[in-house]
């Protein structure tokens, strides 16, 4: 048998490329394995997911069901509504923009510690009363997506308990770029909306939000507040919460214990 010679052939009609194929170099992100012996076949099978415990107790009789885990759902509409472009929030919750991707397309799973940064980062909790997770905010959020925002402010106001309005100055001249929603869930913080003038979805908002309100003149400084908090939770993922937080302790007067509907 020839050896096969050790450079490449000159005058051929096809040129050198990567070794790996389109599939495999889009593989998921690795996940942990374990073998699992089927008592009925006697086949041994490799399973994906944390190997289940050894330990035995006396529960084990008892069928378990299995919790219901929306998390992705809910990581993937505040992700499509989040200021700033995917790629920025999975470096903030240290994974990579493909393990957020294949996270939030549910093709794949994140582990116990990238999952509890990502919850953090996008303020999830977890509603044991409803038994999954729901987005707890207060955020600022832009509309690109109808189907997205209309989800998250329907988890935010609890299916539209709430009496979300637009924000324009009583005084002087209104953002040129910009348009404020105020989503203001009953003794919730309030969370702010912005949407870009001219697009069709701004045009949307008023009836993907339920009990939609109208437009209300604000003070100019109240309007101004509203501008600058958006534009400093805007700068990086982790700013979001942390602008909005103190956004909402500043009026929590306002909007603890009613709706609020500033003048």
């Amino acid at each position: 048998m020839r050896p096969p010679a050790d450079i490449l052939p000159d005058k051929v009609e096809w040129e050198a490329g990567p070794w790996l194929s389109s599939w495999e170099t889009s593989l998921p992100p690795d996940r942990p394995r374990y073998f699992k012996h089927d008592g009925v076949t006697g086949r041994t099978w490799l399973l994906s997911g944390e190997a289940p415990s050894e330990d035995v107790d006396d529960d084990d009789d008892i069928t378990a069901y299995e919790e219901y885990d929306n998390l992705s759902e809910i990581a993937k509409n505040l992700v499509a509504c989040w200021p700033n472009p995917p790629k920025a929030i999975a470096a903030a919750a240290g994974i990579t923009l493909r393990q957020l991707q294949w996270f939030i397309s549910e093709r794949s799973t994140l582990d116990r510690s990238a999952r509890f940064d990502l919850k953090r980062l996008l303020g999830i909790d977890y509603d044991e009363r409803m038994g999954g997770y729901t987005p707890a905010g207060p955020y600022v959020l832009i509309a690109r997506k109808s189907q997205a925002i209309e989800a998250v402010y329907q988890e935010i106001s609890g299916g539209g308990d709430a009496c979300p309005c637009e924000l324009v100055p009583a005084q002087g001249q209104a953002d040129p770029s910009w348009r404020y929603f105020l989503i203001n869930a009953h003794s919730t913080p309030p969370t702010l909306v912005m949407a870009p003038r001219g697009e069709a979805i701004t045009e949307r908002l008023p009836d993907l939000l339920m009990n939609y309100e109208g437009i209300r003149a604000v003070s100019p400084a109240l309007y101004r507040d509203v501008v600058t908090t958006c534009a400093r939770a805007c700068q990086a993922p982790e700013a979001n919460a942390r602008e909005m937080r103190d956004f909402a302790k500043r009026y929590e007067r306002e909007w603890v214990d009613c709706a609020w509907l500033p003048d």
